[in-house]
């Protein structure tokens, strides 16, 4: 019986052992990270090329820009989602919400919104980084951060200089 004890004893130690892992947790505000990435978007003297954007489009778009800055953003997902309405894959939108989504702290919707803009958006410019970027807060803040390898790669996939002139 002293040996079953033991042995029961013995394996319940083993078991308990502490956990040595950590997870990584955000410290940066949800403003902050929007800063950084929206900081980021412009790069001087880049080559980007996009659509004619739509005037309705434009115009909820800035509204909702004003009611973000305003700080209300019940107001700014409902001109956002008024401006899906018009055009369910616009990119610009689609990282607008993602970036409103960070500000909400909902990190699954900030990383799904941000890859759909990506995904129906240019893969060139000011557009493209904030999509990973965005994706990239998202993740760390659900303690899963891209590598930096892959995030510089894709950050420098977005970016084309042109050459210079002599």
């Amino acid at each position: 019986m002293k040996k079953l004890c033991a042995l029961v004893l013995l394996v319940l130690c083993a078991c308990s052992s502490r956990d040595q892992s950590s997870v990584t947790t955000v410290s940066m505000a949800p403003e902050d990270m929007l800063a950084k990435i929206r900081g980021n978007a412009d790069v001087q003297h880049e080559v980007e090329f996009q659509a004619l954007p739509d005037d309705a489009i434009l115009d909820l778009q800035d509204r909702a820009r004003k009611a973000q800055a305003g700080g209300d953003l019940a107001l700014t997902r409902r001109l956002l989602e008024q401006a899906l309405t018009v055009n369910q894959k616009d990119p610009e939108t689609l990282q607008m919400l993602a970036e409103l989504a960070i500000l909400e702290e909902a990190w699954l919707a900030a990383e799904r919104a941000a890859l759909d803009s990506y995904a129906s958006g240019p893969k060139l410019g000011g557009l493209c980084r904030r999509n990973w970027l965005t994706v990239h807060y998202a993740k760390l803040a659900q303690g899963q951060p891209m590598a930096e390898h892959q995030l510089a790669k894709s950050l420098n996939e977005c970016t084309i200089v042109p050459p210079a002139r002599l």
